[in-house]
């Protein structure tokens, strides 16, 4: 039997109309997905002139093109700031078994106690807590002013007690895109959700 030419050109716009709707639906499900999935630019990271344990000078924009976690913190302090630590180390060894510590990631730690955080104390500090610093990891200070404007610069929360511990902000972890913008703020501590961090450093990596 055979199939007139017209009921053929029929099956034929019927088929190329399926495929084109398909591709209109494939295309806003990505939209939709990459939109649903964006971090956003909370704003540009403040930049800071600090110093690395070895006296040498650091800049944020120095790792530009990287994805960065700024991390503020004091050699000192004995409940949140160690557990950030321990967490950051797990992320640092995840990161690094993908090979993209150092490449692509980096972790800056920023120590609002610049008196008693020496370069000695803090190489002590990463020793027992398993920092590597060769990798993609800098322990940064500085003066006491630099330390101030860069805490303040950041909206960070750091008051000395009378017992030598710092009160000071939770939510002190940003993750800053390869860009230099603030795209998440994550709390420290136990509670510190590795998971979601790793989850947006990935983002970011896309």
């Amino acid at each position: 039997m055979k199939v007139s030419v017209q009921t053929h050109t029929k099956k034929m716009v019927y088929r190329y109309a399926a495929v084109a709707l398909l591709a209109l639906v494939g295309l806003f499900l990505v939209l939709w997905y990459r939109q649903d999935t964006a971090l956003p630019m909370i704003k540009k990271a403040p930049e800071f002139t600090l110093q690395n344990l070895k006296g040498e000078p650091v800049q944020l924009s120095d790792s530009s093109g990287k994805v960065r976690i700024v991390e503020f913190f004091f050699g000192n302090c004995v409940d949140i700031c160690p557990a950030t630590t321990s967490n950051m180390v797990l992320m640092q060894n995840n990161l690094k078994e993908k090979k993209i510590f150092g490449d692509k990631v980096e972790f800056l730690s920023i120590t609002f106690d610049p008196l008693r955080d020496t370069p000695e104390a803090l190489e002590k500090y990463a020793k027992a807590l398993g920092i590597d610093q060769g990798a993609g990891w800098q322990l940064l200070r500085g003066s006491e002013q630099q330390v101030l404007q860069t805490t303040n610069d950041y909206g960070i929360m750091a008051v000395k007690q009378k017992d030598g511990q710092f009160a000071h902000s939770i939510k002190s972890l940003f993750l800053i895109d390869q860009n230099g913008y603030i795209r998440s703020i994550f709390e420290m501590g136990a509670s510190m959700d590795n998971e979601t961090i790793e989850k947006s450093i990935r983002q970011l990596l896309r």
